[in-house]
């Protein structure tokens, strides 16, 4: 009796062990992030969040526009080169204090990308519906996480507390698709009208 309660036992754990292996399943998927693209995007670090519209124009050239929160709606953050330039509706200005820290978060995101870029296929693992791709950098471990076809939904950073999920995802020349990361309403889109706090931000700013 012992020894059939004993296989029925290793059993059940060997089944267990079987089903867990089946929910992280290693491969690839392609790297629609190799080239040029846009997308509607929320940034999160613990209470804060920033929204705006990414692009990445190619190696190292990047640009963001905020819609949000109110002090940094309109404000654009062009990268080139190792170079980051502020403006505000065409008036160049250095980088507000209150972008600073996106600013940084974003450049570490932007690296992992970049260098990623140059493969055609990203290796990773398929789990619950999605393919995850994890490393690490010098300030910690990060995750990429994309649907099962290669639209990226998030990047996670840890270190940082970061997240930015990736709402919307058009590669250069190609129709939108909207990831899983779309907010409750389901609209997107970067605002056209500034608010009467975001062009005193600007404004204080292009002062100093």
């Amino acid at each position: 009796m012992k020894r059939i309660l004993a296989s029925i036992c290793m059993g059940l754990v060997l089944a267990a062990g079987t089903g867990c292996s089946m929910q992280a399943v290693p491969g690839s998927v392609s790297n629609k992030m190799s080239g040029g693209f846009t997308s509607e995007v929320t940034m999160t670090t613990g209470e804060n969040e920033v929204s705006g519209t990414l692009t990445r124009h190619g190696s190292d050239a990047w640009s963001v526009v905020f819609s949000a929160p109110p002090a940094l709606d309109g404000v654009q953050l062009d990268y080139l080169d190792g170079e980051v330039e502020a403006s505000y509706k065409g008036l160049a200005f250095s980088v507000p204090q209150s972008a600073q820290a996106v600013r940084t978060m974003l450049e570490e995101m932007m690296g992992i990308v970049d260098d990623m870029a140059q493969e055609s296929e990203l290796d990773g693992h398929h789990e619950d519906d999605r393919f995850i791709c994890e490393g690490e950098i010098d300030e910690g471990e990060y995750t990429l996480t994309f649907a099962e076809d290669g639209t990226p939904q998030s990047f996670s950073l840890p270190c940082y507390g970061l997240t930015i999920t990736f709402n919307t995802f058009t590669q250069s020349g190609a129709a939108p698709m909207e990831t899983t990361g779309t907010t409750e309403t389901g609209e997107t889109g970067t605002s056209t009208e500034t608010t009467a706090a975001a062009s005193t931000a600007a404004s204080e700013t292009a002062a100093e």
